[in-house]
């Protein structure tokens, strides 16, 4: 749910305002529901970004197509926790545009109607390069709870490097949350933090996404050549998911809202491990 914000424009006011602008730009905001479905803390680091809404369509059967967004979700009722692992996948820096990857775990931010989105996680950006200076990687960790700005956290003491291992939590009581990352061998991260909006508790998600950039208009930016990031041992108020969980949705990153360009694939699950594969940015 991240958005790089242009300075230019002026901070947008919260959820409800975000979304008015994406619609406006005739992006369709959030989840589009068709019934239940089956089965950056020390400010620092390199950050861009406030945080922002999701843009997902085409829910069907457990499915779904997003401009934004790539892995699982699983919608219900009552979701106060969710946690997961990863392996922080390398940024591969190629082209003159600058991209960026993220790598998280979160509840809530699913539908439309969620006012907040609580999530932890890590990126794999690339600069923009120039005839000069070759694009550059850059790897940093945060946590955000919608609608207030990201939180990088500080690279000198949390560094974040290809390779690492990283387990994340999110965990909720009432409006409280405790967001904690661990990069495994080396670090724990740990910070509690209250909600500016009532939760729902309406979905706990695993992504890949390619965060959201707002100007004139709002619209994802180019996804970074992550190659794959693999998911292991997510787990939603403390059971691990399965292809049987109910609610569980799986999503497909695409350019376009019919799903037709794929821009970051989602395996099958193995039991509650999934691969994440990055096509075209």
């Amino acid at each position: 749910m991240r958005v790089r914000h242009d300075p230019r424009v002026g901070r947008l006011g919260g959820a409800v305002a975000l979304r008015r602008v994406l619609v406006a730009t005739g992006l369709l905001v959030g989840m589009l529901l068709a019934g239940a479905a089956p089965a950056g803390a020390a400010a620092g680091g390199p950050g861009p970004t406030v945080t922002g809404a999701n843009v997902l369509m085409g829910n069907s059967h457990g499915t779904s197509n997003s401009l934004d967004w790539a892995g699982y979700a699983v919608t219900g009722t009552s979701l106060t926790s969710a946690s997961g692992s990863w392996t922080q996948p390398s940024a591969t820096c190629s082209a003159k545009k600058p991209t960026q990857s993220a790598f998280w775990v979160g509840i809530d931010g699913y539908a439309a109607t969620d006012p907040t989105v609580q999530q932890i996680g890590t990126d794999a950006d690339c600069t923009k390069g120039t005839k000069k200076v070759p694009s550059a990687p850059s790897y940093y960790a945060w946590y955000e709870l919608y609608p207030d700005g990201i939180v990088t956290i500080d690279t000198a003491t949390h560094p974040v490097a290809p390779g690492d291992t990283f387990d994340a939590s999110v965990s909720g009581s009432g409006s409280s949350y405790t967001l904690t990352l661990t990069d495994v061998g080396r670090w724990t991260y740990s910070t509690v933090q209250t909600t500016p909006m009532g939760t729902t508790g309406a979905s706990a998600e695993w992504i890949a996404e390619a965060p959201t950039a707002c100007k004139s208009k709002c619209k994802a930016v180019n996804l970074t050549d992550f190659g794959t990031v693999g998911f292991t041992g997510a787990s939603v108020n403390g059971a691990a998911i399965s292809s049987t969980t109910t609610g569980l949705q799986h999503v497909t990153m695409t350019k376009n809202k019919k799903g037709t360009i794929v821009k970051a694939s989602t395996s099958a699950l193995l039991g509650s491990d999934f691969i994440v594969s990055w096509v075209s940015p």
